[in-house]
């Protein structure tokens, strides 16, 4: 009887648990139709890789074509990485990094951000920027001035996006065979010349630091040394630029008799659009509004001093995307920083802007720009130490007053003084 019982409770527990194992397996059956099948390949990704948290990044750039391209890429981006939202906010790219300096730390600031080269040593200084995480790719395909300007003591933080420089435009109606030299110069200026109706064979800002170091470096003064970072080799009075700037304030007496005030973009600009002036020293920000005039002119390296036997150096400007030290995703702002120079991207960031890409393995099929970049490749990109600060107002100065005939070495030892003292 005893037996029996034991056999009957045993029997019982095996029937519930059988119960409850069948009701398991149905409730499973009927809980996975309510979730979408997947298929096999979704089921490896979804092992393999884990859904990605989701990323907002703020970009800024310039208002314009520049902006414009970065909405392209940017709209690319998130087609292909769904997990990110790009805002893109228009900030010049003169002032973002100032901007960043305030913007940054309360979190409201860029992630990525286009700045000129230029801006390096202050980005630096204030630690707002975040080193190239794609540094040996970027090195790869870009031009050795591009690398050079975005990066310090080795390190490349810069992702260039667009190189220039200035050159000498001339009309071609008017100059059939562009001058090689400032020698040569001068005698076309002797024929075309005749000041009672403002006409001059050449004309360029005289004034404006940035245009006026191609005297300054035309036999040698190579400002603030071969890389641009030591303020003790400044040069601006040195041997080289006293020879330099002799034959610049004698050009005047010969060729250009015009106060330094009074040679402007504007006068400039006009004089070439009207074929008042033969000649100009500008770069390819005005190529297109001299074309859209109907202007057929052409576009080469700058004269060479005589004695010389390259053109004299130009300042060259490198355009630049950076990661912000603030962003709170530094590998989607590195990922999409380095999709914005890929050749396609500057292929068509080229299309929009017209501005020239750094890149090694793009070619461009335009006169103009060819001639821009026959100069660029004797250019020194714009130095970014701090000193630069007191470049621009200091020798801006020295220059316009050499022009208008002061003594040159006065003149230089002022600015040098400038230099030296600042910080």
């Amino acid at each position: 009887m005893k037996k029996r019982s034991i056999l009957s409770l045993f029997l019982a527990v095996v029937m519930v648990m059988s119960l409850f194992a069948g009701c398991g397996k149905e409730a499973e059956s009927v809980a996975t139709p309510s979730a979408p099948a997947a298929s096999a390949d979704t089921t490896a990704s979804t092992n393999s890789e884990a859904p990605k948290e989701p990323v907002t990044l703020k970009v800024w750039e310039s208002d314009g074509p520049e902006k414009e391209f970065i909405e392209e890429m940017a709209a690319a981006y998130m087609a292909e990485n769904p997990h990110v939202t790009i805002i893109v906010e228009p900030v010049s790219h003169t002032d973002a990094a100032q901007r960043l300096q305030l913007d940054g730390p309360a979190g409201v600031g860029a992630d990525v951000f286009a700045a000129p080269h230029d801006k390096l040593g202050e980005m630096l200084t204030s630690g707002i920027i975040l080193e190239n995480a794609y540094a040996n790719e970027v090195r790869q395909v870009t031009v050795d001035a591009a690398i050079t300007a975005t990066s310090s003591e080795g390190k490349l933080y810069g992702f260039p996006t667009g190189v220039e420089t200035y050159a000498l435009f001339y009309n071609k109606k008017l100059v059939s065979d562009p001058p090689e030299t400032w020698e040569e110069v001068k005698e076309f200026c002797k024929n075309f010349n005749d000041k009672s109706q403002g006409k001059y064979g050449i004309v360029w800002d005289v004034d404006d630091a940035y245009f006026s170091y191609m005297f300054l470096s035309g036999y040698g003064a190579d400002l603030f040394g071969p890389e641009g970072t030591d303020k003790s080799k400044h040069m601006v009075n040195s041997e080289e630029a006293i020879r330099s700037l002799e034959y610049f304030q004698n050009f005047r007496k010969e060729c250009l008799d015009v106060d330094a005030a009074d040679l402007t973009a504007d006068f400039m600009n006009a004089g070439f659009q009207n074929g008042t002036i033969a000649m100009v020293i500008t770069g390819p920000w005005a190529i297109a509004g001299y074309r859209e005039a109907g202007v057929d002119f052409g576009v080469t390296t700058l004269p060479k001093l005589p004695g010389s036997d390259t053109p004299p150096k130009s300042f060259s400007g490198i355009r630049a995307m950076y990661v912000s030290a603030f962003t709170k995703y530094p590998e989607e702002a590195q990922k999409f920083a380095y999709y914005l120079v890929s050749k396609e991207a500057l292929q068509k960031r080229y299309e929009i802007t017209n501005q020239i890409p750094p890149r090694k393995d793009i070619h461009i099929e335009d006169e103009a720009h060819e001639g821009i970049l026959a100069q660029f490749a004797y250019s020194k990109p714009m130095p970014s130490i701090p000193a630069m600060n007191t470049y621009w107002p200091a020798m801006a100065s020295a220059y316009a007053n050499i022009w208008n005939g002061n003594d040159i070495k006065t003149e230089l030892d002022l600015a040098a003084a400038a230099i030296e003292a600042a910080p």
